[in-house]
């Protein structure tokens, strides 16, 4: 008994030795990248999210009740604004989130107020409303893999809750990594938010902790989850919840965006305190790249801090949103 339980011990040391020593590796060989600015002939309100598909990049900014504009990187021409904001079949309402599936020409919209999860079909420059799935629970974010949808919190139980395709609980699983057992829900939940990414075409996800080095991967067969790889020091999340977030001058900033391809997945890491970023919770310029089972392939670090970012893996492109003059832009990084 002694002997299993000194074993269990010496994994435990190693795994966190192991982890520590990988974020260290993140960022001990980590190329620069240096980036310039788009000239772009349309305006661009504040955008928070892109998305790159073949020649174009859909940029997450309303305007004028539409959700996107579409700009043609051959030409940087706006083409489109496109996705009605509404209530209406295939228009979109309220905050959200987004994910794209380039193999399937699929982008997927999860409205975070009504729960619901749109599937459209990417036809040129156009969307065109493929499926709509309702989930009851209206979780934070939900994003696809090939089988199954994934959602996040605030949950009783467990950190993920796995749908099937049509939207119906499976099941759940994780827990965060500094378990507060006094907390509820809710508390829980936005203290350990995080970037919530997928393999659309394949079977795994993954998350990185908003306000800590968190970062794990999973994969989903026959609607059962798989803890792959989890980094982190596992340090409790310096903040506190009073109905809202308040983050204390030392927490640490970490993931704050991110992008999936169905061959890597990209974190973007900020590894400053909420003092030494100035008090905002967004921007960073270090960009980690993982392969879905969670194994460390290669890290930017960008000659910019950006919001969000979208990733053009054929011709080695990091499209990012940066300010310029106070004003937001979008800037290409080549790789």
């Amino acid at each position: 008994m002694k002997t299993g339980l000194l074993i269990m011990i010496i994994l435990v040391i190693l795994q966190i030795s192991c982890n520590r020593q990988s974020k260290d590796l993140f960022l001990s060989d980590i190329k620069s990248v240096s980036g310039e600015l788009i000239d772009v002939d349309c305006l661009i309100g504040k955008p928070y999210r892109l998305i790159s598909y073949d020649t174009l990049l859909f940029i997450c900014d309303p305007y004028d009740s539409k959700t996107m504009t579409v700009l043609d990187v051959r030409s940087n021409r706006c083409i489109d604004r496109i996705l009605q904001t509404g209530s209406g079949p295939g228009e979109v309402s309220g905050s959200l989130r987004f994910s794209l599936s380039s193999i399937h020409n699929k982008l997927y919209v999860f409205q975070i107020q009504s729960g619901i999860f749109n599937t459209y079909d990417i036809l040129g420059k156009s969307l065109t409303l493929a499926e709509s799935v309702h989930i009851k629970e209206r979780p934070a974010n939900v994003v696809a893999t090939e089988r199954a949808l994934v959602g996040i919190g605030p949950f009783e139980e467990g950190r993920y809750h796995i749908y099937d395709r049509e939207g119906n609980l499976m099941n759940h699983a994780g827990m965060y990594p500094s378990e507060e057992k006094a907390q509820n829900a809710h508390a829980r939940f936005f203290l350990h938010q995080g970037n919530l990414c997928s393999q659309p075409g394949g079977m795994y996800f993954a998350l990185g902790s908003s306000y800590s080095d968190n970062l794990e991967f999973y994969k989903i067969k026959d609607g059962q989850t798989e803890l792959l790889k989890k980094y982190g020091t596992g340090n409790k999340v310096q903040a506190r919840f009073d109905n809202t977030l308040q983050l204390d001058d030392n927490c640490l900033l970490g993931y704050k965006s991110s992008y999936a391809t169905d061959q890597y997945c990209y974190m973007l890491y900020s590894g400053k305190t909420f003092v030494e970023n100035n008090r905002r919770v967004s921007w960073g310029k270090n960009i980690f790249v993982f392969e879905w089972n969670g194994n460390f392939v290669k890290s930017f670090r960008l000659s910019h801090e950006i919001l969000a970012f979208a990733i053009d893996e054929f011709n080695g492109i990091i499209y990012g949103i940066v300010l310029h003059e106070g004003e937001a832009a979008i800037m290409k990084f080549k790789t």
